[in-house]
């Protein structure tokens, strides 16, 4: 019997291809995935409480006059006007973180005046020696849209402030520098503020010096005035008729 080709036998018995088998590993992960998504659904969740809003601090801004500038006015004897009113700004500063408030001491040209924004901002000055004068004066900020806020804040101080020094407003000697004061101009519209002259350094004196504790009571009494009028305004009542 002849041999067969080689050739012959492989065209007539062809060997069998097993069968391709699809790859298991998609629905693996597919089913693994399905198994997370089941366990973090089912399992008890162990969530943090959510955190109790804080109460809103007002910040309030006290320029100490002449502070980090200059002496201001200076007496003959020497006495400076700046050693009076960093004493009663850091004093008011005090009494009002007392109270709960966000106070600060400022310099006559602080950087941070540069849109300053603040709940109130209030810059403390002595009058000169010049003249034997008596009596405090204070001005608000006429910009809007704090203006009327601004005329607030005067009305309250203007309450307190006589109230715990005795002095008396000496409305005669207000001047364009602290109508049109600097820090007016650089702070943000948006915060009520004032310039006081605690007094002279001549005819008031005795109290400047020796019982700034009253100066600087009289104006965080204001300010916390102002700010409580602010927070829990009256109601207005309704019309008649």
């Amino acid at each position: 019997m002849p041999a067969r080709s080689p050739t012959v036998a492989a065209l007539r018995y062809p060997r069998p291809t097993p069968p391709r088998r699809r790859a298991r590993w998609p629905w693996l992960i597919v089913l693994a995935l399905l198994a997370a998504a089941v366990y973090v659904t089912v399992r008890p969740q162990h969530r943090l409480p959510p955190l109790l809003p804080t109460p809103a601090r007002p910040r309030v801004g006290i320029i100490a006059g002449h502070w980090q500038f200059d002496s201001g006015a200076i007496c003959a004897d020497g006495l400076r006007e700046v050693d009076i009113t960093t004493i009663v700004a850091r004093q008011v500063v005090e009494r009002l973180r007392q109270r709960g408030y966000d106070a600060e001491v400022l310099g006559e040209y602080d950087d941070r005046l540069q849109g300053y924004l603040a709940s109130a901002l209030v810059s403390v000055h002595v009058d000169s020696c010049m003249y034997d004068l008596s009596g405090y004066k204070c001005v608000g900020s006429s910009h809007l849209p704090a203006a009327e806020d601004s005329a607030l804040l005067v009305e309250e101080i203007m309450r307190t402030y006589p109230a715990a020094t005795g002095l008396a407003f000496h409305a005669n000697t207000i001047t364009p520098d602290m109508t049109n004061y600097h820090a007016f101009q650089r702070i943000d519209p948006r915060t009520p503020a004032a310039i006081i002259e605690l007094g002279f350094m001549s005819g008031d004196r005795n109290l400047l010096v020796g019982h700034p504790e009253r100066a600087a009571q009289g104006i965080a009494d204001g300010i916390a005035a102002f700010l409580n009028a602010k927070a829990h305004p009256q109601a207005t009542p309704a019309p008649q008729g």
